[in-house]
């Protein structure tokens, strides 16, 4: 009996965490000045405008691809380590977002030339 309920909590959590999947967008981040940041067919520029965490809301992508175009030295480098994308609070996901690259939240705009 042990056994069985056992098998039926691990089954009811498989089953409630399947339910709770987040689907984050993919990205590509581009590494020139200002940095592009394409997202579900749309391109954002990066600022050096540095947001706080509470500006942002829920996680809506993440960087899954880095497109190295300027070399920059190690120390040099000012995107190391991008990795998520963010909405920031009372604004349009199609006018800004937020890029943590760093540990810091950057506020990249939508590129209306592309």
């Amino acid at each position: 009996m042990k056994k069985a309920i056992t098998i039926g909590l691990i089954f009811v959590s498989i089953l409630l965490s399947g339910c709770n999947t987040n689907k984050l967008s993919s990205a590509e981040f581009t590494n020139t000045t200002p940095a592009k940041i394409k997202i579900d067919n749309l391109t954002y520029l990066m600022t050096d405008e540095v947001l706080a965490t509470k500006e942002v809301e829920e996680q809506i992508g993440k960087i899954t691809r880095i497109q190295t175009i300027v070399s920059y030295s190690k120390d040099q480098n000012p995107y190391i380590s991008p990795s998520k994308i963010f909405e920031i609070k009372d604004i349009n996901i199609e006018e800004a977002i937020a890029i943590e690259v760093n540990d810091k939240l950057y506020k990249a705009y939508i590129n209306d030339l592309e």
